[in-house]
């Protein structure tokens, strides 16, 4: 049977030269093509579909994971920004704090200073103005005592001679070199 199909088929082929067309045998092409196409249909629905479904619903789980992931590592990264963010603002008032401090001590210490020295100051001032009134009073003191050697050596002179005014001037003016002349030999 095959052989007479065959032998068939080939000279209906020769004969018109495209067996496709031939309609001795398009019956059963057409049902061979059918039953081909349905048997692949089944194979392609038994073991190809469930099998580019199963790569498919693993892609898209991992595609979801990644996304869940990668939702989970922004938030995390949300929360590690929201902890510098937070640690920076702390950084800042701390040393905003320490800074105002700094400066309220500098403020003491310089006010301290200052204090320390006026109160110096003062004491140097109370010193020198003590120490200028005994020069004053020392001074004063000199300059009675030589009053004092003055007039004694101005009385002995005038004592001693009844003069005019020119010869008292003069009298006075050499107790006075003399008075000069004994304080020098002191010192």
């Amino acid at each position: 049977m095959i052989s007479t199909a065959h032998a068939a088929t080939e000279g209906h082929a020769q004969a018109s030269g495209l067996p496709q067309f031939d309609s001795s045998v398009f019956g059963s092409e057409v049902f061979w093509t059918i039953v081909s196409f349905a048997i692949l249909m089944y194979l392609l629905k038994r073991y190809v579909i469930p099998a580019v479904n199963d790569i498919l619903d693993v892609r898209s789980k991992k595609i979801s994971d990644d996304l869940q992931h990668a939702e989970r590592v922004r938030q995390e990264a949300d929360q590690l920004l929201a902890g510098y963010r937070e640690q920076t603002e702390r950084a800042r008032r701390l040393s905003m704090t320490t800074l105002e401090e700094a400066r309220i001590e500098a403020a003491a210490i310089r006010d301290k200073a200052l204090e320390e020295l006026h109160e110096e100051l003062a004491r140097k001032k109370v010193s020198a103005l003590e120490e200028i009134e005994r020069a004053r009073l020392k001074a004063m003191e000199d300059v009675r005592e030589a009053a004092v050697d003055i007039a004694m050596l101005a009385t002995e002179k005038l004592i001693a001679k009844s003069v005019v005014r020119a010869k008292a001037e003069g009298m006075v003016k050499e107790a006075l070199d003399e008075l000069e002349q004994n304080r020098a030999s002191l010192h």
